[in-house]
Formats: C-alpha cells, structure tokens, sequence
C-alpha cells in the first residue's frame, strides 16, 4: 500500500463547476486526480483549510465520526483499493471495534472526510496508483514559466476523458451558498456529468457506460 496525503481540493483550472481532489503520495512525486461533488468538496477543505469556515451544525462526516467515537469505534486507516472496469473507485474503511477489525465499502471522498476527521492514515492500494496515478507536475518548467496550471488541465481533461469519476452527490442549494466553489452557468457537458454521478450513485452502470461516451463526445467537441 502506499500512503497519500491531501494535496489539494478545489475547483479545476481554469475554473469550472466540478471540484477535483489531489491526492499525493508522501514524495509528492505521483497524484491521484477526483472528480468530486460540491459537497464532498466542502466536507474535505473544511478539515484542511484553517481558515474555512465551521459550518453552524455538524456534517454527515462529523455526525459518523462522533458515532465511531461514542461507541469506541477506531477508524485505524482507509484504503482506496480498487478502480473498476477504469471508471469507478472503490474504497474501504478499517474499523476496530470490541478487539475486532471490520472493513467497511465506501466512497473514496466519504473515506477520505471521515479519516480527516478521525486522524487515520489514507492508502491506495500500489495497482490502483500504477493505473490510474499521475506524475505530479512542476511549478516551473525549464524555461521558468508556470507549467502547472497547464499540467492541471491537461491531467484533468485526461481524467475526465477515462471516466475516472468517482460517485458524487450534489449539494443542497444552501450548501452551495456556503461554499467558495460558484458554479457555472449550466451546460450540456454539465449536465451530463451530473447525470452520471446519479448513475453511479444509483449503481446504474449501463447508464453511466452511455453517458461516459456522451461526455466523451462533448468534449472532444468543445
């Protein structure tokens, strides 16, 4: 296994609807790209950023990560351990509970938001990084000019373009006002890849085979 860090988690660049989540590993040399939803987004940044604002009630993650505690219940790591059919990520929780272990199946970003919370250590199973992992992009290319907003694009497109979107709800209106991330105003290609987060949440993965080729089509026509 190999372990990642939170590198980054904000809106794509240049700026688009859908917030992307880094994950590095400790050497910083390769990067995990997510395509996230607003409100994974926020549950994550909030626990990264110092200067993110609180939000007034406790969050989905909070409210699990107190039960966890309440019942003596250690979240000892989370592990993003497969990428299906190159589309889906699949991840696990390992809870000790009562002097025994149990692994529970998971969304990378509920993982992830939970072992920010809990202090745990986040892996990535080594074949997941071989297939799907970036190498991680300069700040500065040999002639000292800002080649990562260029290498952000172009991983993120290459991303998209796979389909390597892991499921994603999206937020509640006023969830969205309280976020830094402002969405665009609506289009086609949005759309569509908001009709195959509900795809995938819904496990309608024939579905989300056809709207990946939508997607596809949309923007290589772009």
């Amino acid at each position: 296994m190999i372990r990642l860090k939170v590198y980054d988690v904000g809106p794509p660049y240049p700026l688009h609807a859908t917030p992307v989540l880094w994950l590095a590993d400790e050497q910083e040399e390769q990067v995990l790209i997510l395509l996230i939803g607003i409100a994974e987004a926020f549950a994550i940044k909030s626990q990264i950023d110092s200067g993110e604002e609180a939000p007034p009630r406790p969050m989905t993650h909070d409210l699990l990560n107190s039960v966890f505690e309440h019942f003596d219940a250690e979240i000892e790591f989370v592990l993003i351990s497969e990428l299906r059919e190159q589309q889906f990520y699949i991840a696990e929780i390992h809870v000790k509970a009562n002097g025994q272990s149990m692994t529970i199946d998971s969304r990378p970003t509920d993982a992830i938001a939970l072992a920010l919370r809990a202090d745990a250590p986040i892996y990535v199973e080594e074949e997941v990084m071989q297939a799907a992992g970036k190498r991680m992009p300069k700040s500065k290319d040999e002639n000292g000019e800002d080649a990562l907003a260029a290498s952000i694009e172009e991983l993120e497109a290459e991303a998209g373009e796979e389909g390597k979107v892991p499921a994603a709800q999206v937020a509640a209106e006023e969830l969205m006002e309280s976020v830094e991330f402002k969405r665009q105003p609506r289009t086609p290609l949005e759309t569509a890849r908001q009709k195959l987060q509900a795809a995938i949440d819904e496990e309608r993965y024939e579905d989300a085979a056809r709207l990946r080729d939508e997607i596809n089509r949309l923007e290589q026509s772009a």
